[in-house]
């Protein structure tokens, strides 16, 4: 063989090294490149909030226990660090979706596979069927996803309060059903329709009085709306506690100058109460008064008269009972001075008759006798 020059050796040389260098960089080349098509491959997506379902494009999979704890990944066959779950490419040793298998949520850290429980970190670890949720930066706390309205089928979903009172298995529910649909409002555990229930008017609980609608939630009463409280009395609102005219029921009327309280007509200036017809304690006759003849007590009508609530009439079984003597049998009937009034009716029965008896006369079983001497 015939020896080259040194000089066209060095060329020679120096050209295979070109051609070496080429193929280094193409082999490079074709690692990165695979490499790169790998990791695109078998990304994961696990940068958003919410639920997977609403940001992982169709490309892609959800693999988790829930659509909010769910990783959003490319779909099998997978590079040699992931692992199919689900037809998805999941990284078991780092993403708390699928911490150490398919599914298994972590709460805190995933490292190598095994959960750090921030919950348990920071000292109060979770029980069973609880979840570690973060409801703040560095704010953790265990909730029950089942149950927990501000954490109801997953941490931070909050049930709207104006459609649902409850969390049953993780799905908002007014009571133990569904949560209202819109325009129903959840209330004492039922959807109500504020605009035209008249038991939930406007607002739940607000009951509109006897005789009114429910309109665009206002209490009507013919064409007048009316505030909580008040009932429909002929096309006018009236408060049944309070109004005079109207007091206890519609067209009660307690009379001129006396008032209203808690339904009852009160009498006059005094704000009293009068007690209508009523029975006197034993030994005690209607006036107040002790009577040892009245062993079952008496009974008793008291009215608002002008001076006020005067007992106006009595009776008895078997004797004559005594009423108001400036009041006899009705209001204005005014006995003389010493004098009395007497009720009596025959054997107790029906309405009994009062008359004015002198000073020297006492009430028997028949009225007005002559004492005896």
């Amino acid at each position: 063989m015939k020896k080259l020059s040194l000089p066209l050796a060095i060329v020679l040389l120096f050209g295979l090294t070109l051609m070496g260098c080429a193929s280094s960089k193409s082999d490079s080349n074709n690692t990165s490149n695979n490499t790169t098509s790998n990791n695109s491959t078998n990304s994961i997506t696990n940068n958003n909030t919410g639920l997977c379902t609403d940001y992982c494009p169709d490309d892609k999979v959800c693999v988790g226990s829930t659509p909010e704890h769910s990783t959003c990944v490319s779909a099998c066959p997978c590079s040699s660090d992931r692992a199919c779950v689900n037809g998805g490419c999941v990284d078991l040793f780092n993403d708390p979706n699928n911490c150490g298998a398919g599914g298994n949520y972590c709460s805190g850290e995933c490292i190598n596979g095994q959960c750090t429980d921030a919950c348990a970190a920071n000292g109060t670890p979770c029980t069973t069927g609880q979840t570690c949720c973060e409801l703040g930066t560095n704010w953790y706390q265990c909730a029950n996803t089942l149950t927990d309205i501000s954490n109801c089928g997953g941490c931070g979903l909050t049930c709207d309060t104006v459609a649902a009172n409850a969390c049953v298995n993780g799905q908002c529910a007014c009571g133990t059903t569904a949560a209202c649909t819109t325009g129903r409002t959840c209330c004492s555990n039922s959807c109500k329709d504020l605009l035209t229930d008249r038991y939930n008017c406007g607002s739940c609980g607000n009951v509109c009085g006897a005789g009114l609608t429910c309109e665009n939630g206002q209490c009507m009463c013919g064409t007048e709306a009316c505030s909580a409280g008040e009932s429909c009395c002929l096309n006018y609102c009236a408060d049944l506690e309070s109004d005079p005219s109207n007091c206890g029921e519609c067209g009660n009327n307690c009379g001129t100058g006396n008032g209203c309280i808690g339904g009852d007509c009160t009498c006059g200036s005094a704000n009293e109460v009068c007690r209508g017809d009523f029975t006197s304690e034993m030994l005690t006759n209607c006036m107040g008064e002790m009577d040892m003849t009245a062993f079952q007590g008496y009974s008793c009508h008291e009215e608002c008269c002008d001076t006020g609530c005067a007992v106006t009439s009595a009776s008895s079984l078997m004797m004559g009972a005594t009423a108001d003597p400036n009041n006899c049998g009705s209001c204005g009937i005014q006995c003389e001075a010493g004098g009395s009034c007497c009720c009596f009716s025959l054997g107790g029965l029906g309405e009994p008759a009062c008359e004015c008896c002198s000073a020297s006369e006492t009430c028997g079983p028949a009225g007005c006798e002559a004492s005896e001497k």
